[in-house]
């Protein structure tokens, strides 16, 4: 698809785009972040992006070299591909996970605002030590997801603030640099799991900050036998309570914890060594299963059905196909879900055996084998 910017015509798509998917690389809010970019002359020496979420303020603008900081691993590929279209550069020391330190001063910083409040938070607090008064920090997010307990956290956490009015359904919000300010970076939050002896770590930007989510509650009053099993992984971890879990049950299994959020493995990181748990443990930034090459016994899923601010399944499927090539012989995949979903008849049509191991009014809790 072809984006026409401030800067120059762009080829931008989503990372796995397909002829049926709704979803662009861009929206309204990149659109208005750019062009009040290049209203601005001269254009700033050092630019900072938080939150690109398939890429395009960073593809539009690779000529200035900007600095990217972002929590999806995702939206890292998205980015490369795009570059890759339009035949630029990658520039690797320009990119940090949401976990990685910054470093420098910057002149302009462009938010695209993320859905969670605390991500949003610990973003804006971490980084004021790169920010000064020249600093321009300008949020923008589409009307319907951007609320008034946003504009306050740019309030608390950067300065005075003030929002543009909405065009083409989004909005502007310009937050003025008070050095007078001096908020604390937000803290995880701690909780115990009902009926286990687990304790649960969650840095921001994990589904579900103050408790277990109920599919991974429901999974965990179903939970399947791992005791056999050499090779556990639990695929889209989050905080990992689901390996914690299965630790529990078998403390010698090898566990593979993947997710597309730096802050979601520390979280699950964090998780297992408050609960004192000693399998050996990987920690695999990833998109689904992409590159992971080895055999899993057991994989256990509660796969996201959003993409952004976007419900749709389509992550949930490349999870099931990736699962079908990396399970042994006699493995199983076992995933939670919502009932509306349907994932019954997505996984007859990768796996020859699917049963329905529980079910309530609101989940239900399927077990996959044997890979067609």
């Amino acid at each position: 698809m072809e984006y026409d910017s401030p800067f120059g015509r762009f080829t931008l798509l989503p990372l796995h785009h397909h002829a049926k998917s709704p979803l662009q690389a861009w929206s309204a809010a990149d659109d208005l972040l750019l062009k009040e970019l290049a209203s601005i002359d001269p254009l700033p020496k050092r630019i900072l992006l938080l939150n690109d979420l398939h890429g395009a303020l960073g593809t539009c603008l690779n000529h200035l070299h900007p600095h990217s900081w972002n929590d999806s691993y995702t939206s890292k590929l998205s980015l490369q591909q795009n570059l890759y279209r339009n035949q630029l550069a990658f520039l690797s020391d320009h990119w940090r996970e949401s976990t990685q330190e910054l470093d420098g001063l910057f002149d302009i910083v462009l938010v695209k605002i993320p859905k969670t409040l605390s991500l949003l938070e610990y973003q804006l607090t971490r980084l004021r030590p790169h920010i000064g008064p020249h600093t321009k920090v300008i949020g923008a997010g589409m009307v319907k997801h951007l609320s008034q307990s946003m504009v306050r956290c740019f309030e608390n956490c950067i300065g005075p603030a003030t929002t543009s009015l909405a065009q083409r359904k989004a909005r502007l919000v310009f937050a003025e640099f008070n050095p007078e300010l001096k908020p604390a970076v937000p803290q995880p939050i701690r909780y115990g799991i009902p009926g286990t002896t687990l304790q649960m770590v969650n840095h921001a930007n994990v589904f579900s900050q103050q408790k277990l989510d109920i599919g991974s509650r429901f999974l965990l009053d179903n939970f399947p036998q791992v005791e056999e099993a050499t090779h556990i992984m639990d695929l889209g971890c989050g905080n990992g309570a689901l390996a914690c879990y299965a630790a529990l049950q078998n403390s010698s299994a090898r566990l593979s914890l993947l997710d597309d959020s730096s802050l979601a493995l520390l979280s699950a990181k964090d998780s297992m060594a408050l609960n004192g748990i000693k399998n050996p443990c990987d920690y695999i930034i990833a998109d689904g299963l992409d590159g992971f090459e080895e055999q899993v016994d057991v994989i256990l899923c509660n796969p996201p059905f959003h993409e952004g601010n976007n419900i749709n399944s389509n992550i949930a499927l490349r999870m099931f196909k990736g699962a079908k090539r990396c399970l042994t012989e006699h493995g199983k995949l076992v995933v939670v879900g919502n009932r509306h979903l349907d994932y019954h008849q997505t996984l007859k049509s990768h796996f020859k055996e699917v049963e329905l191991t529980a079910s309530n009014p609101k989940f239900v809790v399927l077990t996959a084998s044997r890979p067609r």
